[in-house]
């Protein structure tokens, strides 16, 4: 098994974050056969994203730091697990992670990791682990990721002997999970993922003569006629009620039911 780590914390090999990584890399270490690549953002900080979409109108080859991106994303792509490791600050990402997830916005739009899977994972010295672990699973299963499992820990009991113990363990079971998801096809979406599939589509749909480039990757993939980014049966019900969110958010767009946020 190879894995991917990438560490959002500007302590690097230092910190806690690494450390709770290092649990999921001992507890698989004893199970399989499998390599860690470690990225530390913090040793090489990727260019500060400007914000101004030319990823998601023209396609990702015009962001102005295409070359700073590929490698990384190659990494993701050879790799048959990504690890995202974030600590929390503020109760959020760190800027770091933040950061990058921004220059790769365009996965949000043009998801390209659905033969993938992916763990979360996130330390703090109090609380908010979470409230990161959602963000940080939310957005890489809107990039495509299969996200297997997630992991929490706290940096204050650390070194703990009891709490060592209740880490290793929960490193275990999430080390368990990835040995029985390999090789195994993914689940069908659920509700939560048809209803993000059709906000998608209707930003795509919407915004097709602002980003052309997005739209034309939507029609040549054959998304704009599906129910779901992948062929397959899915469950009518939730299909059902999916389409039934996606007409009521399409109809407050167009009749401006949407108000400005006081």
């Amino acid at each position: 098994m190879k894995v991917l780590a990438i560490i959002g914390s500007p302590t690097g090999a230092d910190g806690f974050t690494y450390r709770s990584v290092q649990a999921l890399e001992q507890s698989l270490a004893q199970r399989t056969d499998v390599t860690f690549d470690y990225r530390f953002l913090g040793e090489r900080p990727l260019p500060l994203c400007r914000g101004r979409l030319s990823c998601v109108r023209d396609g990702e080859q015009q962001c102005p730091f295409r070359d700073d991106l590929m490698p990384l994303e190659q990494a993701m792509h050879a790799a048959d697990v990504v690890v995202f490791a974030s600590p929390v600050h503020c109760f959020n990402a760190s800027a770091l992670m933040k950061n990058l997830f921004d220059l790769f916005v365009y996965q949000m739009h043009r998801p390209d990791f659905f033969a993938r899977r992916a763990v979360v994972v996130t330390t703090a010295a109090g609380a908010g682990q979470k409230g990161v672990l959602d963000y940080l699973e939310r957005t890489v299963a809107n990039w495509g990721f299969w996200v297997v499992g997630r992991l929490g820990t706290h940096a204050g009991l650390f070194d703990e002997p009891k709490y060592q113990a209740r880490l290793t363990k929960a490193a275990d079971a999430l080390a368990d999970r990835l040995i029985a998801t390999t090789g195994q096809p993914r689940p069908a979406p659920g509700l939560v993922d048809l209803i993000g599939f059709r906000v998608w589509r209707s930003v795509v749909t919407r915004t097709r003569q602002e980003s052309p480039y997005d739209w034309a990757q939507w029609q040549e993939r054959g998304w704009l006629d599906r129910s779901w980014y992948l062929p397959g049966r899915v469950n009518r019900v939730a299909n059902a009620l999916a389409a039934g969110i996606e007409w009521f958010i399409g109809a407050a767009i167009a009749n401006v039911w949407v108000r400005p946020v006081r």
